[in-house]
């Protein structure tokens, strides 16, 4: 990128498009079949828009050029699609799991308005003043904190630690259970994101700060917004 003034070396642009084959492929590491499908393009089209964006990106890194991204045929998409039973050794598990645990988590979501003043950080202590969790999966510690009044509950993840699958999705279910309606932490996978989605809870992040410091911010609208996961499965 080049944040001060006109480029020296010039500049290289890289369309949406390109930004996301880059993020599927090399990223989230899809494998080409999958990443062409979730773009909505055929594998030869996927294979040729990678390619460019990395000789772009190539380009750039050796010839010390500015990046701008802009344009390209690109379509917002708020679901996004999650890799896992492609990861080797897992199968269809993940996948499997993951859409049986949103029709569940639909059919027992919260009615009424105790869900819209009540929102889940995950904590790595019992207090306000503990470090938000920024594993959302294996959190040790999720604080279900009022809106309204201020008051807060401790719940325990302890069990969710050592699962060796699925705790992300196991996690969304414990959130949503609560009667949360937003979550805060620090990063959240592709499985958890479709469960808690599938629930119309709405996803926060924060990073190196306190679990009074997030909700603070989140009450003043200086917490970034999550669309969808910010890390790999299984990471």
């Amino acid at each position: 990128m080049q944040p001060y003034g006109p480029a020296p070396y010039g500049e290289v642009v890289l369309g949406f498009d390109e930004i996301e084959a880059v993020r599927l492929k090399d990223l989230l590491s899809f494998p080409q079949e999958e990443a062409a499908r979730v773009m909505g393009v055929s594998q030869p089209t996927f294979h040729r828009i990678l390619k460019e964006a990395r000789r772009k990106i190539a380009d750039a890194l050796i010839n010390r050029k500015a990046v701008r991204i802009e344009g390209g045929a690109y379509a917002y998409d708020s679901h996004p699609f999650r890799p896992c039973r492609w990861m080797r050794g897992w199968g269809m598990a993940c996948e499997e799991l993951a859409l049986m645990a949103e029709e569940e988590l639909k059919r027992r979501q919260p009615k009424g308005g105790d869900r819209m003043k009540k929102i889940a950080i995950t904590s790595t202590g019992d207090t306000l003043e503990s470090l938000v969790d920024e594993r959302f999966g294996r959190a040790k510690k999720i604080i279900l904190y009022d809106l309204d009044s201020g008051s807060f509950e401790v719940i325990d993840n302890s069990l969710n630690l050592s699962s060796t699958q699925g705790a992300g999705i196991q996690m969304a279910r414990n959130v949503i259970e609560c009667g949360a309606k937003t979550v805060i932490s620090g990063h959240f996978g592709p499985n958890a994101v479709r469960v808690l989605q599938a629930a119309s809870i709405e996803l926060y992040q924060a990073l190196g700060m306190s679990v009074h410091e997030a909700v603070e911010r989140f009450k003043d609208g200086r917490l970034q917004r999550l669309y969808g996961p910010d890390k790999g499965p299984h990471w």
